[in-house]
C-alpha cells in the first residue's frame, strides 16, 4: 500500500482560484423589469395580481408560484413591459 500525502491547496492552486469560491453562487436570471411579490393570499389569482398591479404600467406577465399539490407557497413575480414601470413601485414607496 502506498501512501500519497496530499499538498496544501494554497501550493497548488492559482492564486486566482482561492477567490472563486467565497464569491456568492448566481442562481436563475435577473430580468430588470420583474418584481417580487410576497405575502400573497392563497385564494389569489395570476388575474387579481394583473389587475392591481396594472395601476403602475403594462404587466407582461404574472406568476404565483405553488407547491407539487398546486397550493399557493403565498409569493410570486409581476414581470412588466419595461424597467421604468417596474421602479415606479419604488417610487411610490410600494415594498
Amino acid at each position: 500500500m502506498h501512501k500519497i500525502a496530499a499538498a496544501p491547496a494554497a501550493a497548488t492552486a492559482p492564486a486566482g482560484a482561492l477567490e472563486a469560491p467565497l464569491a456568492a453562487p448566481k442562481y436563475g436570471t435577473l430580468i430588470p423589469n420583474r418584481i417580487f411579490v410576497g405575502g400573497i393570499s392563497g385564494d389569489t389569482t395570476e388575474a387579481d395580481l394583473t389587475r392591481v398591479f396594472s395601476a403602475y404600467g403594462t404587466v407582461k406577465s404574472t406568476k404565483i408560484i405553488v407547491d407539487r399539490a398546486g397550493v399557493s407557497k403565498g409569493y410570486g413575480f409581476v414581470t412588466f413591459e419595461t424597467e421604468q414601470e417596474a421602479q415606479r413601485l419604488q417610487a411610490d414607496g410600494i415594498s
